[in-house]
């Protein structure tokens, strides 16, 4: 498994395993599979309201704890007390600490955004948040940052996909080490029906899936699969015996038409959502 380097030093695999509306017996089924796969990269939020059984799943497999990135985020309501939303998901996931925690949306009050950030900065320096990053920042959300701070989020994690790949946004993010992790990386399965997909599918003996989020690794993006199906788990981590030439991946760049399958950042959520 390639882990590629953070702008802090510290090391996160090149493909996670999303825990998205994975709920119940079906949650803590998918992790444990995911981890037995050889995924080590779990990708969790406390919005998700299913980490208690991530939490099991993680417990249920024998993989040690330091061998894999454990990943959670903050949504804007608790941004008043992210004491209390970091201790929960710390307790539900069993563990005394995050590889990373993210900001997972906005929000709109900017002062409370800015305290649980620098929050999760005091976290870190004591060891029980390793990486500090955000989720669905736009450039002047990062910049409000870094002027703040003094330094940018080592991850933002961003809904990207073939037909929605928030090309200056990424690039803005790669000249100042901010590390894109790619959610909906295959847009809940809607981006799979295009010919250019089926076609490389059939050259390389490979799913359209598993050539998405190849093409995701290839552009030095970090793709969060989620399933509850144990062949698609095995299948979505499938990636590494194959790459894609230059040519092929302008092939499904040209995929891009700017469908936006999530919320805008900019205009969700509410405070409070």
């Amino acid at each position: 498994m390639k882990r590629l380097q953070l702008s802090d030093g510290n090391e996160i695999p090149c493909i996670g395993f999303g825990c998205y509306k994975a709920l119940g017996q079906e949650a803590t089924d998918a992790v444990a599979c995911a981890l037995g796969a050889g995924y080590r990269y779990i990708d969790s939020a406390a919005n998700y309201n299913n980490e208690a059984e991530v939490g099991e799943g993680l417990k249920k497999s024998p993989v040690p704890r330091e061998e894999f990135f454990l990943l959670s985020k903050i949504w804007p309501s608790f941004y008043g007390n992210p004491k209390k939303s970091l201790q929960k998901t710390l307790t539900d996931l069993g563990t005394n600490y995050l590889d990373c925690c993210l900001l997972h949306w906005p929000g709109l009050d900017t002062s409370k955004r800015l305290r649980t950030y620098e929050f999760l900065l005091e976290m870190r320096d004591k060891g029980i948040v390793r990486s500090v990053g955000v989720s669905n920042f736009s450039e002047e959300n990062l910049e409000e940052i870094r002027q703040e701070f003094g330094a940018y989020p080592v991850i933002n994690e961003i809904e990207c996909h073939p037909t929605f790949q928030q090309r200056e946004l990424i690039r803005f993010c790669a000249a100042r080490g901010i590390q894109i992790v790619s959610y909906s990386p295959i847009n809940r399965g809607v981006d799979l029906d295009h010919e250019i997909l089926r076609t490389l599918a059939n050259k390389y003996k490979k799913s359209a899936a598993q050539i998405i989020l190849n093409w995701h690794i290839q552009h030095d993006q970090i793709p969060i699969p989620k399933s509850v199906h144990r062949e698609r788990i095995l299948e979505n981590i499938d990636l590494f015996d194959f790459s894609l030439t230059p040519e092929e991946i302008s092939a499904v760049d040209a995929l891009e038409c700017g469908a936006r399958r999530g919320k805008d950042p900019r205009v969700f959520p509410a405070e409070g959502e």
